[in-house]
């Protein structure tokens, strides 16, 4: 009876010391690159994702000893110090509205942040937050000390059919690697203009992980939760604004849009023979009390160029303004801000309290001067004067 008790107990440990061995964990979820449909490409991907992996880190935020959010990120940058960019979601407290224009996410950058290394040890270092940006959810940490890893290369932005893979951490750290396709949508009237969207869906954990091509360039982040993302060249548009000003101001321009490209092609034909618009963007809502209302833009109009230079995607930065056969140039006086911007029927645009309106965001090295975007129309009207201070 002794040695049966023994025996059963030897088991037990046996069992647990099994549990504890990293080769055979079972309980590990199965990533992409098990299904068929990845095997031509299985070896080459898997051997890019390694290394891609190295930079994609896992990292959690805290208030008051209380987990508050647990996600991803990746290097960029590191010398003495290391930057991780990641998804300013990882510091929201509260997001009561699904409408993403209405300003009302709390967020809470005094939380304590940690990044959670991928040595033996699982090293959990301090991070220190270096700037949020609430409209375009991104946010860049500080880890004092270099971690020395594989840089990752931004590329050019995703095309429309083009495969991706999304990474990211668990809380155990373990990688999550997500596959799908850039998906021919543009943004609904709930979302902000600089998304992109790709076929598969995106966990909380893997929200602030890069999104990467075949050949391990990055080009885009996962910085929400679902099937959307922010490509490369808003991302590199960011950092740019970012080093340049420590800060990233934008204009507001107190509209949403959808565009043409996305429609259903009968759609755009319509469009093409009724305004003999190809392509553009269609204004859904303008905010109440905003400049372009003022200057008589309304529902429904077709916005194509912005200063002559035609625009096709929401993210691409361009306005032009037909309606009705009636065409004209217009020119829109628009904040300049480092704050989200809030889009309702019955409000004015957000500033930032205590800055001149003009340019709330000088606060950094921005001149002071007007910012003027001319809707130029198919008979533009030239206007030669400067503008003002």
């Amino acid at each position: 009876m002794e040695k049966q008790v023994l025996v059963e107990l030897f088991g037990e440990v046996e069992k647990d010391r099994h549990s504890k061995l990293v080769t055979l964990d079972r309980q590990l979820p199965r990533s992409c690159l098990v299904n068929q449909n990845l095997l031509p490409v299985r070896d080459s991907a898997t051997k890019m994702i390694f290394q891609a992996a190295k930079a994609v880190l896992g990292v959690s935020s805290y208030v008051d000893g209380k987990l508050l959010n647990r996600s991803s990120g990746f290097l960029i940058e590191w010398g003495e110090a290391s930057t991780i960019l990641t998804s300013a979601l990882l510091i929201r407290s509260k997001s009561p509205s699904i409408d993403e224009w209405s300003g009302k996410d709390e967020y809470v950058p005094n939380s304590k942040v940690f990044v959670h290394l991928l040595d033996k040890e699982e090293t959990t270092l301090v991070a220190h937050l270096l700037y949020y940006d609430k409209h375009y959810n991104v946010a860049l940490f500080r880890v004092d000390m270099n971690l020395g890893a594989q840089n990752l290369c931004f590329g050019s932005e995703a095309m429309c059919g083009q495969e991706i893979f999304v990474l990211g951490r668990d809380a155990g750290l373990n990688l999550k690697i997500d596959h799908g396709s850039v998906q021919y949508k543009g943004p609904s009237i709930y979302n902000r203009h600089h998304y992109m969207f790709f076929s598969c869906v995106i966990a909380q954990c893997g929200v602030g992980g890069p999104v990467i091509d075949f050949d391990g360039a990055v080009v885009g982040m996962a910085n929400v939760q679902g099937n959307r993302f922010i490509p490369s060249c808003i991302i590199l548009k960011c950092l740019d604004m970012w080093k340049k000003f420590q800060c990233i101001p934008r204009l507001h321009m107190g509209m949403k849009f959808s565009a043409i490209k996305f429609l259903d092609p009968a759609h755009v034909e319509k469009i093409s023979r009724k305004c003999n618009v190809n392509a553009g963007l269609i204004v859904e809502e303008v905010c109440g009390g905003s400049v372009a209302e003022e200057v008589g833009v309304r529902t429904g109009d077709i916005i194509e160029c912005l200063n002559g230079e035609c625009i096709a995607t929401t993210i691409e930065a361009g306005v032009f303004n037909i309606r009705k056969e009636i065409y004209g140039t217009k020119r829109l006086l628009l904040t300049l801000s480092d704050d989200m911007e809030i889009i309702t029927e019955d409000s004015r645009m957000f500033l930032l309290p205590d800055l001149p309106p003009i340019a709330a965001a000088c606060s950094c090295n921005i001149s002071k001067k007007a910012i003027i975007v001319c809707l130029q129309e198919i008979v533009p009207k030239v206007f030669d004067d400067d503008v003002g201070p």
